[in-house]
């Protein structure tokens, strides 16, 4: 038996998710993987995607130890998969949480305007050019519009709390999109320590009850990447 390493880094896409998809399955399913760590440096991406890996990472939980270490910054989506592990470290030095939603639109009228360009709109369905770059919403758009942001903020905070065992009153505190250092992270229950990774591996093995080797994998490059060779 092994524990299994990989490392989670860059935005959290769904293509991201894909990748790591056979990994985390091969993680769940073969008996002779005793336990998974997860190296986060990731400064978040997208909602969806983070969710179905933090799914999949409370998934494999249940069955063995997940370990997750931080290692540069682990933030918003990044975090929120985080949290679907047994515990999470921190290296002294890094970032973490994060724990918001955001969304940024362009608004390029006055730009089109200077250029004396006017675009001409067809729609059916009275909110389909809802979020277009080429005109301000109305305050009823707005509305709506951060409805649904709010929707997705609340099952990111509602993991969160669930999952770290943070009263309400305290998570809405720390639920404000902030970052916070390694010391202030454990001070509001988000990290379970800090240290190195061999540290953390000592820990880990206590609770597995001996040693086991690590192997690391990573996810397979799209086929472009290895034609190219980059």
């Amino acid at each position: 038996m092994y524990i299994l390493r990989t490392r989670i880094e860059g935005t959290i896409t769904q293509q991201l998710y894909r990748s790591y998809y056979p990994i985390l399955s091969f993680a769940e399913s073969k008996k002779s993987v005793a336990g998974l760590v997860l190296v986060f440096n990731s400064g978040g991406g997208d909602a969806v995607a983070s969710q179905l890996m933090f799914e999949m990472i409370r998934k494999i939980r249940k069955k063995k130890p997940v370990y997750s270490f931080i290692q540069g910054i682990c933030a918003s989506g990044a975090y929120w998969i985080s949290t679907g592990s047994s515990r999470i470290y921190s290296l002294e030095t890094s970032l973490i949480g994060s724990i918001g939603v955001i969304s940024m639109i362009p608004y390029i009228k006055p730009l089109l305007d200077k250029l004396g360009v006017e675009m001409k709109v067809y729609k059916v369905g009275r909110y389909k050019d809802m979020l277009s770059s080429y005109r301000e919403p109305s305050e009823e758009e707005n509305e709506h519009y951060m409805r649904v942001l709010n929707d997705v903020y609340m099952k990111f905070r509602d993991s969160v709390m669930s999952e770290r065992n943070i009263p309400a009153d305290k998570m809405d505190d720390i639920a404000q999109g902030q970052i916070f250092s390694p010391s202030m992270a454990m001070e509001n229950h988000l990290i379970d320590g800090i240290g190195t990774m061999d540290s953390m591996m000592e820990d880990m093995y206590r609770q597995l009850g001996r040693k086991y080797k690590t192997r690391d994998i990573l996810p397979r490059r799209p086929w472009i990447m290895r034609f190219l060779g980059t």
